[in-house]
């Protein structure tokens, strides 16, 4: 009968010899790459891909002021380089949820990329660079009160002049789900606007 946990298997002899022979075939071969890359090697390759290993560090990954629209600047003559960075940066998201909303900005403009969003793109790389080692603490504290917060932006989109709604709860002094999200349709007021985004923070 084959086991089903790691304990029933080491009180097995031919189980044990197993994987004794497993482990002397890893080392004679020099397997090592089993665990996935850390982090920072992924950072690192991604700004080797896009040569910007030299690139200047910002602190931000997207200017606040920046207003990006589809029709503006100087089209790319091959759309393919920007296409494979926000592609990069999409899967990069998963362990890096800092760059999430800088990144669905850049998604926007797969179909026709410009220069400005190629830069915008750029600028995102730039500030990955400069927090290779940056990451979350949460400190242990006594309150463990849930506070929640929203905020609509109001025609905030130049271009399609949807608005963009968000939230974010804490829970003491540490951040646990936060969503910023452009809606598909148009609100007709700023109270219509601050409406759905309560909404949309009391479904969280």
């Amino acid at each position: 009968m084959e086991p089903s946990t790691y304990e029933e298997a080491s009180k097995d002899a031919e189980w044990r010899k197993a994987m004794e022979e497993e482990i002397l075939a890893l080392k004679k071969n020099e397997t090592w790459d089993l665990m996935p890359k850390p982090e920072e090697k992924y950072a690192q390759d991604l700004l080797e891909k896009f040569r910007m290993l030299d690139c200047k560090p910002i602190s931000t990954p997207l200017d606040g002021n920046a207003k990006l629209c589809a029709n503006e600047g100087r089209e790319l003559e091959d759309s393919t380089m920007y296409r494979q960075l926000v592609g990069s940066l999409i899967y990069f998201t998963i362990t890096r949820p800092d760059i999430a909303f800088a990144v669905g900005v850049v998604s926007r403009f797969m179909e026709k990329p410009q220069k400005p969003h190629l830069d915008a793109a750029k600028s995102i790389l730039r500030y990955v660079k400069k927090t290779f080692d940056f990451g979350l603490l949460y400190k242990k504290v006594s309150s463990g009160e849930l506070v929640g917060y929203c905020d609509a932006d109001f025609a905030g989109d130049q271009y399609t002049r949807h608005l963009t709604t968000g939230y974010s709860f804490n829970l003491g002094s540490a951040i646990v789900s936060w969503c910023s999200k452009r809606q598909p349709t148009v609100s007709l007021s700023t109270t219509e606007a601050e409406y759905r985004a309560a909404a949309m923070a009391a479904q969280e």
